[in-house]
């Protein structure tokens, strides 16, 4: 059973996990992210946001999932898992986490799954895995290095303390931190900004910087030169850059937003 809202607010995704009390990731939140992240690319949605209407954002795993399970099993159950953070890291749309409350174990590994973290100023982020002898199943480990670097990662998930929305938006974890009552308006309002530009721009984008992370700048730099140049013969550019040289850099910036993007 999905555990998942989704709605639609013009070209935007809002997916709403709703698993009280404690929001705990297990099959019916997976089932519904995953389902959630299909419908929205079918929809042609240009951006994502992912929240909670509890007071806490994810406890983190059910982690009566991981009983009785010898290595096979949690194989199995894992690789399940881990298609919620490749959809969102492969959708073709910036997905948004807004965080608010308790952000622990999974339900963190889901947020650096995201573009962007905007947390909540009483958001509590932890990698809480060693407390119970594990380690961060979805890439929490390195995820978290790939914002902070390796050493404040290797803090965050050994000590499994926890850490402040203000903590970990000096870690450069956290891209910006929201009164609570407006985090998710100002997820949505940025959401709603990104999804009225250049959606083919904004896909390539994506993909050039997760591919430099799997990879390296030198093949990012052939994936640019062997597919973003795709980019020149899309109508978008083409027309931006046309009104640009009509009218001087000086009215298209304090008029960019009557240049409409279409993704073709």
């Amino acid at each position: 059973m999905s555990q998942v809202n989704l709605e639609f607010v013009d070209d935007v995704a809002v997916v709403t996990t709703v698993n009280p009390p404690a929001e705990l990731f297990d099959h019916g939140q997976i089932a519904g992210l995953v389902a959630a992240l299909g419908a929205a690319s079918d929809n042609g949605c240009r951006a994502m946001v992912i929240k909670s209407d509890s007071a806490i954002f994810s406890g983190g795993a059910d982690v009566s999932l991981f009983l009785d399970k010898d290595r096979q099993a949690a194989r199995a159950f894992l690789s399940e898992a881990m298609d919620v953070i490749w959809a969102i890291e492969d959708a073709p749309f910036p997905v948004i986490a807004a965080v608010n409350g308790l952000c622990y174990a999974a339900g963190l590994e889901i947020a650096l799954a995201c573009d962007f973290i905007y947390a909540a100023d009483d958001a509590v982020f932890s990698q809480v895995e060693a407390l119970i002898g594990v380690t961060t199943f979805l890439g929490g480990a390195y995820r978290l290095a790939e914002r902070c670097g390796p050493a404040i990662a290797r803090e965050i998930v050994y000590t499994a303390d926890s850490y402040t929305a203000e903590q970990f938006a000096q870690w450069h974890i956290v891209n910006r931190v929201v009164p609570t009552p407006h985090l998710h308006e100002a997820a949505l309002s940025v959401a709603t900004t990104i999804a009225r530009g250049p959606v083919r721009a904004h896909a390539m984008t994506k993909r050039m910087v997760r591919h430099a992370l799997s990879n390296d700048s030198r093949s990012a730099d052939s994936l640019v030169l062997n597919e973003a140049t795709a980019l020149f013969e899309t109508r978008d550019m083409k027309d931006a850059v046309g009104y640009l040289l009509e009218h001087g850099s000086r009215r298209f910036r304090s008029h960019h937003h009557e240049i409409e993007f279409h993704g073709r």
